[in-house]
């Protein structure tokens, strides 16, 4: 791969020790993380939101759980940035004249407030139905904050970052490229140009910050290495600092379903967990083994997503690592 990075219109080769955009993929580092907080008595996995975040009398989100939000199985919006009922920035203090609260964590709890107040998507039972959502993930960091009385990105630190040995840190697509990091690029096939945020983008920082825990960290590919390492070893039974209750979800999660940050999928080869992430400017996908057998990813500081939904990048990733991951199988 080529990148300009990490200063526009200069191209070398990306290195190994580059930090690449990883999207949503690591909402399973998230949910790893909140698994150690539960260890740690923070919280358990049927806390029900309501009893850290203020929910709305006979509201339909009185029940959901953080096990819930982590399996996008909290009838949330989905903020992802491709539907109507989506503002940015979020909440109304915009343009309601109310002071924006200073602190992430303080906006973070006031978006999960607001969002709670908000009808669930069409067709969609909180607490029972699948419907992907970035601000559940929200939600989830918010409520081991309160009770953890600690920055959501402060416990990822100790919970997850410190004791698996990763490197990496929070990096949003309304931030430009840091030092460590290569510049990313979007588009269609042919016409890829470098991705740098528009003033809007810029604009609404501080609410897209709230996200973070839904899919803004970043790592050099070593590091995302280690983090499936781990994986293979606790899949296998072998013990390792992920969290127990987080490994026996995943392990006991129903087929083809979503769990802790991952899909379930069932291939001729058997069954795997699988993952995307888009970032502006990054695509990231991985593919891990049920069994504990072998994990393949792909990283790349190339983005690209059309209307209808299709990626070619998306489709370049899926054909090598397809290729890859059954000859592994095999």
């Amino acid at each position: 791969a080529r990148a300009a990075a990490p200063r526009p219109g200069r191209a070398e080769a990306l290195r190994i020790g580059d930090a690449l955009g990883l999207g949503s993929n690591p909402k399973a580092m998230s949910a790893a993380a909140v698994g150690a907080l539960i260890e740690r008595g923070v919280a358990a996995w049927t806390t029900p939101v309501s009893q850290v975040v203020p929910v709305p009398a006979g509201s339909p989100h009185a029940a959901v759980t953080l096990g819930d939000l982590l399996d996008h199985r909290g009838g949330l919006l989905a903020f992802t940035g491709s539907a109507a009922r989506e503002g940015r920035p979020v909440p109304p203090w915009p343009d309601g004249g109310q002071a924006v609260p200073a602190t992430t964590a303080e906006r973070r709890r006031a978006f999960a407030t607001w969002l709670l107040t908000q009808a669930p998507p069409d067709n969609t039972v909180p607490g029972r139905d699948f419907f992907y959502s970035n601000a559940g993930y929200t939600v989830a960091a918010s409520m081991v904050e309160a009770l953890a009385g600690q920055p959501f990105e402060a416990l990822f630190d100790t919970a997850l970052v410190q004791p698996l040995g990763l490197t990496g840190g929070w990096h949003r697509a309304s931030m430009p490229a840091d030092a460590g990091m290569p510049a990313g690029h979007e588009g269609p096939r042919g016409a890829v140009v470098l991705f740098e945020p528009d003033a809007e983008l810029r604009a609404t920082d501080p609410w897209l910050q709230v996200l973070d825990p839904a899919g803004a960290w970043h790592c050099p590919a070593p590091s995302h290495a280690d983090w499936l390492r781990w994986h293979l070893l606790a899949l296998r039974g072998e013990r390792t600092p992920l969290a127990a209750g987080y490994v026996s979800r995943l392990k006991n999660a129903a087929p083809d379903t979503y769990a802790v940050g991952w899909q379930g999928v069932t291939l001729p080869s058997g069954p795997l967990f699988i993952h995307t992430g888009h970032a502006g400017g990054f695509m990231a996908e991985v593919a891990l083994s049920a069994s504990g057998s072998h994990a393949v990813f792909a990283l790349t500081n190339t983005g690209h997503m059309a209307a209808d939904g299709s990626s070619w990048v998306l489709a370049e990733l899926d054909r090598q690592l397809g290729a890859m991951y059954e000859a592994a199988a095999a």
